[in-house]
């Protein structure tokens, strides 16, 4: 007992050493889990510090139990305490780690290891002779790339796009030459989703793409097919509209890429909003509302986007809706193909609810 309330009560030299070797200790653990393993915040916080705690009472245990000295004093009378070399050397890594976080900055530092991270993914990913992946094998990738994914998003860790961009290529080409069961393939590919919904985020945001800005109040009338026709264009509004003229309003891609972020479509049921044509064009529609149009859903990436009172078409092309609700949309135009009747039919059992649906012919 008299050793325990020396610990606290005298041997304060002792007492600081085992502070700082446990807070050392607790600090590389969260330092770790938050940006390598990219856990939550408050469940890495909490387990920092019941961590703390617990070496702090093993060492207490250690030093009561055991009467060993952990410090040699100079001289009794002072009680001076001689550093031990390897307290030198941990204080001195600690400081240089806090000096580097200062200088770098948090998000630097948490973009430097997710962009390591994602290198090692894609190349794991891509390499063509590499021993197939198992689905568990691959969901726990996806698991950890679909945490990259929203601990980016929700934290503005500025990784590259190119990045990312790579890493969903090679997702998607893992997806489409492997053997998987159907719950692995639709996890994969929703999350190849996030990962280009992403990168074009990070293109915005990095200067890369300079996107069309839309009027933030009110917005434009369509009266004939405007063409996008071997450019990259990214229309960028607030919930911005196109007004849809039934003379012949919508948008026509060829061998583009566009992007529609916050844009809202007005129209009449005459003609798709958005028609691509031939095979090299890509369309990501994000965070839009159609409402009263004719749409076919071919090879565009729906992302957070409703329909109301629209026309909805599938001619059987590659199907990409993430977080897509339908309300009071006509479905008798989809078609009778297998995917057709899945596609009906998981819309109406949604009922006006967000669904996500990805297939991949």
């Amino acid at each position: 007992m008299s050793r325990l309330i020396g610990f606290f009560l005298e041997e304060q030299s002792v007492r600081w050493k085992v502070y700082l070797i446990s807070s050392a200790i607790a600090f590389a653990y969260a330092v770790i889990n938050l940006f390598a393993l990219h856990r939550s915040e408050g469940r890495v916080s909490i387990e920092a510090v019941i961590l703390q705690f617990m070496l702090v009472t093993i060492f207490v245990v250690v030093y009561v139990s055991k009467g060993e000295v952990l410090v040699k004093e100079k001289e009794e009378s002072s009680r001076t305490v001689r550093l031990d070399h390897r307290l030198v050397v941990a204080g001195a890594v600690a400081a240089l780690i806090m000096a580097l976080i200062s200088h770098v900055g948090i998000p630097r530092l948490q973009a430097e290891i997710i962009d390591l991270r994602l290198v090692f993914l894609a190349t794991r990913m891509a390499t063509v002779h590499a021993a197939p992946l198992s689905d568990y094998q691959l969901q726990t990738r996806l698991h950890e790339i679909k945490s990259i994914v929203e601990t980016t998003s929700r934290n503005r860790i500025p990784v590259d796009p190119v990045l990312l961009m790579r890493t969903q290529s090679a997702l998607s080409s893992n997806l489409k030459t492997r053997p998987l069961s159907d719950q692995t393939k639709q996890m994969g590919f929703t999350t190849a989703i996030d990962l280009q919904s992403l990168a074009y985020t990070r293109q915005v945001q990095t200067g890369a793409i300079s996107p069309r800005q839309i009027a933030n109040t009110g917005g434009y009338m369509i009266g004939s097919p405007v063409a996008i026709d071997k450019e990259s264009v990214y229309f960028q509004g607030q919930h911005s509209w196109f007004a849809l003229a039934p003379s012949g309003g919508q948008f026509v891609v060829s061998q583009s890429n566009v992007v529609f972020d916050s844009i809202d479509f007005q129209g009449f049921l005459s003609r798709s909003a958005i028609e691509l044509k031939g095979d090299n064009s890509s369309v990501l529609v994000r965070d839009s509302i159609l409402d009263t149009v004719t749409q076919n859903l071919d090879k565009i990436t729906w992302v957070d986007v409703r329909f109301e009172k629209s026309r909805i078409l599938y001619r059987g092309g590659p199907l990409k809706l993430r977080n897509v609700s339908f309300k009071d949309c006509d479905l008798s135009h989809l078609g009778n193909g297998s995917v057709n009747v899945e596609l009906a039919r998981r819309i109406t059992n949604a009922a006006g609810q967000p669904l996500t649906f990805v297939y991949e012919p």
